[in-house]
């Protein structure tokens, strides 16, 4: 779909999602072991059906989602019978912490609140990976992307880290917002951007729609933030063993 700003920039756009609901504890109460293969719980998938009936008619022309299983499930659950290929990218996987952080925790406040300094210079994600390096990482992807100017109207499926990094790049922001911004389970994000018809360079960004959840538009169902519910399913299962 062609869209044209007023004063006749190319305009393209971005429809950004987050996975749908997944679990890092197993059935008997114990976190997983790999974080990064978890599949979507079943009520994840009924997310990302709600999402895919909500954007039925939206002409998506290329689509790309995050490597892990999570985002490629959502993915596919979103754009099916739309006979458009899924492009797995590494580069927009999620943040990792350090292996060994999970068996120090003391607090999961940690967990609740683990974004809080992600705009401190040399922070990084529970003893893991650089907020600076992963910003990099992906900023440098997102615009490898734009400057392939065949697709007009983009599906991205990443995560909940990485969202922040790509609507602090639409915003102009960076890190300084990243901990402000929450994603919800399976929400979609609209950012447009304007291109010069001749240079293509970027002559602005708008963010349209943030955090939109199909299932729950007006955030009544469900006051914690994204990290909060991680947070609150530990303590619930740790309650319970």
């Amino acid at each position: 779909m062609l869209r044209t700003a007023f004063d006749g920039s190319r305009r393209r756009r971005i429809y950004l999602f987050r996975h749908g609901d997944v679990s890092y504890v197993d059935d008997k109460g114990n976190r997983v072991a790999d974080s990064t293969a978890v599949p979507l719980t079943p009520w994840g998938r009924e997310q990302a059906e709600m999402t895919a009936k909500a954007l039925a008619n939206i002409p998506f022309d290329r689509a790309v989602a995050s490597a892990f299983p999570r985002s490629v499930e959502t993915a596919e659950i979103i754009l099916a019978g739309r006979n458009l290929p899924v492009e797995r990218h590494a580069d927009f996987v999620e943040l990792q912490s350090d292996p060994s952080y999970r068996d120090r925790i003391l607090d999961l406040n940690d967990i609740a609140y683990s974004f809080r300094d992600a705009h401190k210079p040399g922070a990084r994600y529970n003893g893991g990976d650089s907020f600076e390096e992963v910003n990099t990482r992906v900023v440098t992807a997102l615009e490898r992307l734009i400057a392939e100017p065949e697709w007009d109207t983009l599906a991205l499926v990443a995560h909940g880290g990485i969202n922040r990094l790509v609507i602090g790049w639409a915003f102009g922001t960076g890190l300084q917002t990243f901990a402000a911004i929450d994603q919800n389970t399976c929400c979609l994000n609209v950012i447009d951007f304007d291109e010069h018809p001749e240079t293509r360079e970027i002559v602005r960004k708008s963010v349209r729609a943030m955090n939109i959840a199909v299932y729950d538009i007006v955030k009544e169902g469900n006051h914690l933030l994204s990290l909060e519910q991680i947070a609150m399913r530990l303590r619930a299962k740790e309650s319970a063993a």
